[in-house]
């Protein structure tokens, strides 16, 4: 069986449209995606219209959640507040009710979905170093771990003797999954890539041979640079897709 993998779109319909137009080639029997549908990007409406008709399985990111909740913003830096009012103003009451219902997590055969970090407490917390990833390893009670967030493609690999390595996504990645280790895959960003690489990510992980896919792809930034620019975002958040950073 072949799962696919998409989180962070971020309002990102170009990069959302290419991402399930690749996974399309795949035989896949489902694909799920670890939270943050809108923010930062221009079309938050139109993300969550495709990924609820493509009965995408979806758990709540930050930026998800705060749509619902205004005393959120505080926890956001300028930029990414300006845009998430943005983004409130600019999404009906149908699809803030269905960022609302999104779960913290969810899981299916050996494998748990999140946003950020599982903690119920902190679900939102950054898994950015490998003591970072140590902590939530502790709280992963199945094989593997998917996840989001920092918008940086990668895997964590814990080994039996307790010491965990990082394997970069930041060009692609194909790796064999052992079953004497445990994983943490950060899929990266469908919509806004940090990692120094502009073009998008999406993953596949087939159950039979244990092999997981971080793949990269090429979309039309310029038409997305356009309407941020147009609608009132932040120019910031246009330039940054060009950069990957």
């Amino acid at each position: 069986m072949k799962i696919g993998f998409i989180s962070d779109v971020h309002g990102n319909l170009e990069a959302l449209e290419t991402s399930l137009n690749l996974l399309g080639k795949e035989s896949l029997e489902s694909i799920f995606c670890a939270g943050d549908i809108v923010g930062y990007g221009p079309n938050p409406e139109e993300c969550v219209n495709i990924i609820t008709k493509n009965n995408i399985k979806t758990v709540m990111g930050n930026h998800d959640y705060a749509v619902n909740d205004a005393q959120f913003d505080e926890y956001f830096n300028t930029v990414a507040r300006e845009a998430i009012i943005w983004t409130r103003e600019h999404l009906s009451i149908h699809a803030t009710d269905i960022l609302k219902s999104l779960p913290l997590s969810t899981t299916l055969e050996g494998v748990t979905i999140f946003h950020g970090f599982l903690n119920e407490k902190s679900p939102f917390r950054y898994i950015l170093s490998i003591a970072d990833a140590i902590d939530c390893f502790k709280n992963l009670n199945t094989q593997i771990g998917v996840f989001g967030h920092s918008h940086v493609a990668g895997c964590f690999v814990h080994k039996p003797d307790g010491g965990v390595e990082y394997i970069s996504g930041q060009n692609s990645l194909t790796l064999k999954v052992s079953h004497e280790f445990k994983y943490l895959i950060n899929v990266g960003s469908v919509g806004q890539p940090r990692d120094r690489n502009p073009a998008g990510a999406c993953a596949i992980l087939d159950t039979d041979t244990m092999i997981i896919r971080i793949l990269r792809f090429n979309y039309d930034i310029k038409s997305v640079y356009k309407k941020i620019m147009e609608r009132g975002l932040p120019p910031f958040l246009a330039e940054r897709l060009l950069s990957g950073y």
